[in-house]
């Protein structure tokens, strides 16, 4: 039955993606969405996924196209989180493929070399931060039980996607 629900939810979240955001959005989530499955088919890997539809929301309310960075940087800190609970190398490796995804995809969007620079770098330092976050955390005890494990989850993700926005700024 939970296989049900997280493909079903899955679909949702594509289609929802696709509909409100187009392809660049749907590639994002669909990488997201497969990266969560390699650590087998559980709910609360859609649990911290589905809340950056926020972004999308967002960007489709206000018509502003820039949150796009946020919402992948929401999605690349779930994988970098959620893989690196299996394997310490594949959290960077998961992280990193969102963001190579999401500067092939401003690529060919035709963003200036000096916007690619800057997002490339505001990425690789937010991804760093997530990665320590995650390992202080651990250190510290505060993944005791599932809830407290899910809770600093949500809020390292939702960080690194506020750092994500703030750095539009730049």
């Amino acid at each position: 039955m939970s296989h049900l629900v997280f493909i079903i939810v899955e679909l949702l979240f594509l289609a929802v993606t696709h509909i409100f955001g187009g392809p660049p959005w749907t590639v994002i989530g669909a990488l997201a969405v497969v990266a969560q499955t390699l650590g087998g088919v559980r709910i609360e890997s859609l649990a911290l996924v589905v809340p950056g539809l926020a972004w999308l929301a967002l960007s489709h309310a206000t018509g502003n196209r820039e949150l796009f960075f946020p919402y992948t940087m929401y999605l690349a800190s779930c994988v970098a989180l959620r893989a690196t609970e299996r394997t310490p190398w594949l959290g960077p490796l998961g992280g990193a493929a969102i963001v190579a995804a999401f500067m092939v995809i401003r690529i060919l969007q035709q963003a200036t070399a000096r916007v690619l620079a800057v997002e490339f770098v505001v990425a690789a330092a937010i991804l760093a931060l997530v990665l320590v976050a995650r390992s202080w955390s651990r250190r510290h005890g505060l993944h005791v039980t599932p809830y407290t494990h899910f809770a600093w989850q949500a809020a390292i993700v939702v960080t690194a996607s506020l750092l994500a926005y703030a750095s539009l700024a730049i």
